[in-house]
């Protein structure tokens, strides 16, 4: 039960961690000025190298695929809710 644990929470982490990284992208993108730009490419560039050059072994996949559902699920309700409001 705690592998299901650990790798359910892990994937809600990444779930986040990729939302905070589309934010930030997304703000400097928005800056128009070159180095934010070609940085706001690097970051997610260099932490997919860093994620393929180093993979963490994944003792159950039921928890992490949980995870990423639920995560992807509660972001959606996220956005949804928000088109609403506008």
């Amino acid at each position: 039960m705690s592998d299901f644990t650990g790798n359910f929470l892990l994937a809600l982490l990444l779930v986040v961690l990729v939302r905070f990284l589309y934010a930030v992208c997304a703000m400097l993108v928005r800056t128009r000025d070159g180095g934010n730009i070609a940085f706001a490419i690097a970051l997610p560039a260099a932490l997919l190298y860093i994620v393929v050059r180093n993979p963490v072994p994944v003792s159950s996949w039921a928890g992490l695929t949980a995870g990423v559902i639920l995560g992807v699920g509660l972001l959606l309700a996220d956005v949804f809710r928000r088109r609403r409001r506008s």
